[in-house]
């Protein structure tokens, strides 16, 4: 990642020492301290290559997301199309090392309308448009999930409440049979005889009547004999 070195007439005073202390930190891969110098440069002389390199110490601390922010101010600032297309290639990196393709592809299109030879941004172009195609695919694959998922949970929502109804209508059946049942225990049923039936167990009554009737006879005639005899 090249810093914009800025030109000698254009500095001026403790921005300009400041932004070549920075420089030199930057080249010594000491990109928190150079970020520092960077930051208070900007606050004595801002200027759009000061703020790009700024978004570059911040970029080689992996703070993709911070180092956007800069990117797009110096990418707004600039007068020179050579910095604008580096501030917008850059813009492009940030996004795509932090995940966000599409704004990543968006970056790299407005580099390559202004340097459209840029090899190394259609390149980094066709990167993006990979990785958001599947980022897109793996998104609707989630949905998709997620979708089934749910109904799913639903679906045995659904066969938990059947279920559950289920055992409550057996469980009211079960006590409506037990209660039918004790009442045919408390009221027994009166049973109709046919006219046969009734004919036979009246000839019984009849037959038991006469045995009775026959002992008792037998049993007086014994009496009057025994006194008889005395």
């Amino acid at each position: 990642m090249t810093l914009i070195v800025i030109p000698a007439d254009a500095q001026s005073g403790k921005a300009h020492d400041l932004r070549r202390d920075a420089d030199r930190k930057y080249d010594k891969k000491e990109y928190t301290e150079a970020e520092e110098a960077y930051r208070k440069s900007g606050l004595l002389d801002p200027k759009a290559a000061a703020t790009f390199n700024l978004g570059n110490a911040i970029y080689k601390q992996r703070r993709y997301g911070d180092a956007t922010a800069h990117f797009e101010k110096a990418q707004s600032a600039a007068a020179d199309a050579g910095l604008k297309a580096d501030a917008w290639f850059n813009l492009g990196n940030a996004h795509y090392l932090n995940g966000e393709y599409a704004k990543s592809l968006e970056a790299y299109k407005e580099a390559l309308r202004i340097n459209p030879s840029d090899l190394e941004a259609k390149q980094n172009l066709l990167m993006a448009m990979r990785e958001l195609q599947q980022q897109q695919q793996q998104q609707q694959q989630d949905q998709q999930d997620q979708d089934q998922n749910e109904e799913q949970e639903q679906n045995e929502q659904e066969q938990q409440q059947q279920q559950q109804q289920q055992d409550q209508d057996q469980q009211q059946e079960s006590s409506e049979e037990d209660d039918n049942y004790q009442q045919e225990e408390q009221q027994p049923q009166e049973q109709k005889l046919s006219k046969e039936q009734a004919m036979q167990l009246l000839k019984i009554i009849e037959e038991e009547d006469q045995k009775v009737q026959e002992k008792m006879r037998k049993q007086d005639a014994s009496k009057s004999k025994k006194e008889k005899d005395w």
